[in-house]
């Protein structure tokens, strides 16, 4: 890591001072900062404010000196800097130090694993034991739905079998020889985390529980989830049935992508099947913006939650495995998102950046050929910059690439996107 601090001169000239430093990184930038002491930087600001200016030459002397020592002072005591490799360094102001510092101080829990990712852009904004395999209690019913609307209809009508009650604990009280519909089983599968609904889906998409969970595994393989092993439908303890926090995060990323998924976890109450279920999800009538996911409690796994909220400037998803008290953790890195980042769409600016005339005269309005999005700390978004590259003039042609946009954080590329034109009239 280069960092750069000043000349050693200042430093030297005053030994006694207490050199404040630390490092951190955000949004693939390494950001290491060093400065006065608060004790020192307080004392400096007090000295500039109680200094008078006389005309007087003596006290002219004074003054010429004090501004001597004092650059002596910040030369080696300088403001924070970035030092990501690049030159020159890119000077933080105040106020973006104590975000920095906020962004990087993430709420800490019980849970034995947590995480916290923005939905859109898949980005992990915080992990803490989050590729360890651990019991996942009823957050297993995902897959059980996911594997359901994959292979089989949601107007499918399913009998009960005897085996489904046989199970126990989280109940929708099927009764055997019941028919439902898959949608409607689906509802008590993810609202009250029926078990004996996981166990009727497994043998209807399955043929058998055994196949079934053997499809679990495989689709568990399919997606990357490699600290994963399933032995049930349900999420019952078994120490062989294991997942992470970061393999849940990509199966219910897999998940959301089905319509019906989002709408069922989304739902605070429903009646089906001649039955009021209420969802076990308690953020759903507490959090604003609160859009599922799954709860699951077990004797060894302990509260268990997949928790996501909507909102307009983005969408969070916490995984918390092993918690004491996972709602308050939840809400806590919840809140931590919205104080600390916001999701943007990586735009052309209105000015002279989106508009182009060529040698001809010909006015051109240029425009990105694909969406790009990107979430960040809120104190970093003014630092984003853009740059654009054309072709030689007389290449351009409608709706033709025509050049890229390349935005940039620092010395990190965000994003690079073709341009397209279009002629003004």
């Amino acid at each position: 890591m280069h960092s750069h601090s000043g000349q050693a001169m200042g430093a030297s000239a005053v030994p006694m001072l207490r050199r404040a430093s630390n490092s951190v990184v955000q949004s693939g930038q390494q950001y290491s900062y060093s400065g006065m002491s608060d004790s020192i930087a307080r004392a400096s600001r007090g000295f500039y404010t109680g200094l008078a200016f006389s005309s007087r030459p003596g006290s002219q002397r004074l003054f010429l000196a004090c501004l001597v020592l004092l650059g002596l002072l910040n030369t080696g005591w300088g403001p924070p800097v970035l030092t990501d490799g690049g030159w020159p360094p890119l000077r933080l102001y105040p106020h973006e130090v104590e975000a920095l510092g906020r962004v990087a101080s993430p709420p800490q829990g019980t849970a034995r694993a947590a995480l916290l990712a923005d939905a859109r852009t898949r980005a992990i904004l915080f992990q803490s034991g989050a590729s360890n395999p651990l019991p996942p209690a009823s957050t297993t019913k995902i897959m059980t739905a996911l594997l359901a609307l994959e292979q089989a209809g949601l107007d499918d009508l399913v009998g009960v079998p005897e085996e489904a009650l046989a199970v126990g604990e989280a109940s929708m009280w099927l009764v055997p020889g019941e028919q439902l519909t898959l949608r409607d089983l689906l509802y008590g599968l993810l609202l009250v985390s029926a078990n004996d609904a996981a166990v009727t889906v497994a043998i209807h998409v399955g043929g058998s529980t055994l196949e079934f969970v053997g499809m679990m595994n495989e689709r568990a393989a399919s997606l990357g989830m490699t600290s994963t092993h399933f032995a049930n439908p349900h999420g019952l303890d078994d120490p062989d049935h294991l997942s992470s926090a970061m393999d849940l995060l990509t199966l219910t990323l897999e998940a959301l992508q089905h319509p019906e998924f989002a709408r069922i976890v989304a739902t605070t109450s429903a009646s089906v099947a001649g039955r009021h279920l209420s969802n076990t999800n308690e953020l759903l009538a507490s959090y604003e913006g609160a859009a599922g996911v799954k709860t699951g409690t077990t004797d060894v796994a302990g509260q268990c939650l997949v928790a996501s909220a909507v909102r307009e400037h983005g969408e969070p998803i916490v995984v918390i495995l092993g918690s004491e008290d996972r709602y308050s953790e939840a809400r806590a890195l919840l809140d931590f998102y919205y104080a600390n980042y916001s999701w943007r769409e990586l735009v052309l600016p209105t000015d002279r950046l989106s508009q182009y005339a060529d040698e001809n005269g010909q006015g051109w309005t240029l425009s990105l050929a694909e969406r790009k999005a990107a979430v960040l700390p809120n104190w970093q978004w003014p630092r984003v910059h853009l740059y654009r590259w054309l072709e030689p003039a007389g290449q351009l042609s409608s709706r033709d690439t025509v050049g890229r946009a390349r935005f940039t954080l620092g010395h990190a590329l965000l994003a690079e996107v073709p341009l397209l034109a279009e002629p003004r009239e």
